[in-house]
């Protein structure tokens, strides 16, 4: 028995050798697209404030910040059921180089947008649309060219190309920001021509032509016959619990800024700065849990427990944020709990990404981009709480609220078990 199981463990290692090329370069793909978004993120209030009616006004910097931040997602929210929808027609490889380019030029008009709202918002507007056709279709791509035994290895590769490039992107923007805030968005869309002239060459199509016309058949009902039809799937539950990871993280990635001013923790000379060794921490954290240890830790406890985990460890992350309230000793605490945050979002998403593509009984593509979509929502309306919550409320505001949804989330996960079980026949071949 021990030899027949070692034999079969030997042809899945195998077979995921052999898909592991266009998985790297699927990676690289989605590094180059979070670097070229982190590397904006340490400069986005000195973009805010460059415009004459915000000044220096932060509590109205902030919420100008979570509003770009919204239209940015709201149309991702928008728009990745479509990218995906159509790349179960025509192809992933087709959609991701539409994204590539489309996301350079969008690039190229933030960096000229410096002291000009509406083009600041035209320009997030654009990488909206255009981003929301490579994430989804990307790990629907790897739903594609994976089996369920080595899926959630495979989402931690691409996790771990998310962590590389947001830990990369904040530490080049603040460091490239301080000469010219522009550069560092000019830079972004270099690296993502480079990307779609790399990708041009080498990214292979995941779908025959036979599949795309499978699932091209079943994709002619209605976009609300569709939506319905997805939020019956047996994976749709996993929809909130990634609502919930992402609604949080909103919070930092558009008003972090302000938070470490507001807490003493940060000023507006050295912010960018202070904000990109923060996230470089959070991308280092996450690097390492996605990098090395989702697959043994996924492989002992199943996607399940190991969500159920990271929930507990973000709302830990949470609360463990509100404790700083000045620099000091080179903001040890405030990093280390970055990280913690960082832990368990790195466990949540390949185990709840793994989960999806295991569970969803529609197209890949289709499951995938409307995973990517409300994702994209959380973003939208992550953002928008925050800044409302920091001006009227108060800088910790943002960071109760998010501790307190996660903890909702996490006891959702024991009301309903079954939103974090493997269907009978995929526990079975796992166990096989």
């Amino acid at each position: 028995m021990r030899r027949k199981q070692e034999k079969g463990s030997s042809t899945v290692d195998d077979g995921f050798k052999a898909i592991l090329k266009p998985i790297l370069l699927l990676a690289f793909t989605l590094f180059i697209d979070l670097l070229g978004f982190g590397i904006i993120l340490p400069n986005l209030p000195q973009y805010v404030e460059a415009d004459p009616w915000v000044g220096d006004d932060h509590a109205k910097g902030a919420l100008v910040g979570s509003w770009l931040g919204a239209s940015y997602s709201i149309t991702q929210f928008l728009f990745a059921p479509l990218w995906g929808r159509y790349s179960d027609k025509a192809g992933r490889r087709p959609v991701i180089l539409i994204s590539l380019i489309g996301v350079a030029f969008a690039y190229m008009l933030f960096g000229f947008s410096s002291g000009r709202l509406w083009m600041l918002f035209a320009a997030r507007i654009l990488a909206g649309v255009l981003s929301s056709a490579s994430i989804g279709v990307s790990f629907a791509y790897v739903g594609d060219v994976t089996t369920p035994q080595n899926r959630a290895k495979a989402m931690g590769i691409l996790g771990v190309c998310f962590g590389l490039g947001f830990a990369f992107g904040p530490v080049f923007g603040g460091v490239l920001g301080k000469s010219n805030i522009a550069i560092p968005a000019f830079v972004a869309a270099g690296m993502s021509l480079v990307n779609f002239l790399f990708a041009v060459k080498m990214l292979p199509e995941s779908l025959s032509e036979e599949a795309r016309r499978k699932l091209a058949a079943t994709v002619k009902e209605s976009g609300l016959a569709l939506f319905r039809r997805v939020m019956k799937d047996p994976a749709a539950p996993l929809f909130i619990i990634n609502f919930v990871m992402v609604f949080g993280f909103a919070a930092i990635e558009q008003i972090f800024g302000y938070f470490l001013m507001a807490r003493g923790i940060a000023t507006r000379e050295n912010q960018s700065m202070r904000l990109a060794y923060i996230m470089g921490f959070v991308g280092l954290s996450g690097i390492i849990v996605q990098g090395g240890l989702i697959g043994p830790i996924v492989k002992r406890f199943g996607e399940g427990t190991v969500v159920r985990l990271g929930l507990a460890i973000l709302a830990l992350g949470y609360v463990l944020l509100l404790l700083p309230t000045k620099w000091g000793n080179w903001g040890l605490e405030i990093i280390a709990a970055s990280m913690v945050l960082s832990a368990g979002r790195s466990l949540i998403s390949p185990a709840t990404t793994a989960l999806i593509s295991r569970k969803t009984q529609v197209g890949q593509g289709l499951i995938q981009s409307t995973s990517s979509s409300f994702e994209a929502l959380a973003r939208a309306a992550g953002p928008l709480v925050a800044g409302y919550l920091f001006s009227s409320v108060g800088p910790t505001a943002p960071y109760t609220t998010s501790a307190a949804l996660t903890i909702v989330a996490l006891i959702l996960t024991f009301v309903i078990a079954g939103s974090v079980a493997l269907p009978k026949h995929e526990s079975t071949s796992s166990a096989a």
